[in-house]
């Protein structure tokens, strides 16, 4: 049975903490559940269930209520890389090594998707 855990999200030097649930755990991180409306900074405490601890934090990603975090108080043997957007296709991902931002085509989204949009598929 999956337990889920409550935490408590503290930055801005102790003055601002909200709530969030941690839904995966793991030694180097874990899977929060926050309120889309929330910002989350970049680095920040967590305080997980009952523990007196509280741990640095590391945002890696946020997708929509969502957000992948790292302990900054572990160390680790490989550096973490964020992971591909499971929405983007491989080829698609793989076309823009540069890392910056990449316009949107409609030939990279399917058909289904782009019939919606305002803009026609090239051809």
């Amino acid at each position: 049975m999956r337990v889920l855990k409550r935490a408590k999200i503290v930055f801005n030097n102790g003055f601002s903490t909200f709530d969030c649930i941690v839904r995966n755990i793991s030694a180097t991180g874990a899977l929060l559940t926050i309120d889309d409306s929330v910002h989350l900074p970049k680095e920040f405490r967590i305080r997980i269930g009952e523990e007196q601890a509280v741990r640095p934090a590391e945002l890696i990603y946020r997708r929509s209520m969502f957000a992948g975090i790292r302990f900054l108080d572990v160390e680790l043997r490989e550096p973490i890389a964020p992971a591909a957007d499971a929405s983007t296709p491989p080829d698609a991902a793989a076309r823009d090594q540069r890392g910056g931002i990449r316009r949107i085509m409609p030939e990279i989204l399917p058909e289904a998707v782009t019939a919606r949009f305002a803009w026609r598929r090239p051809g």
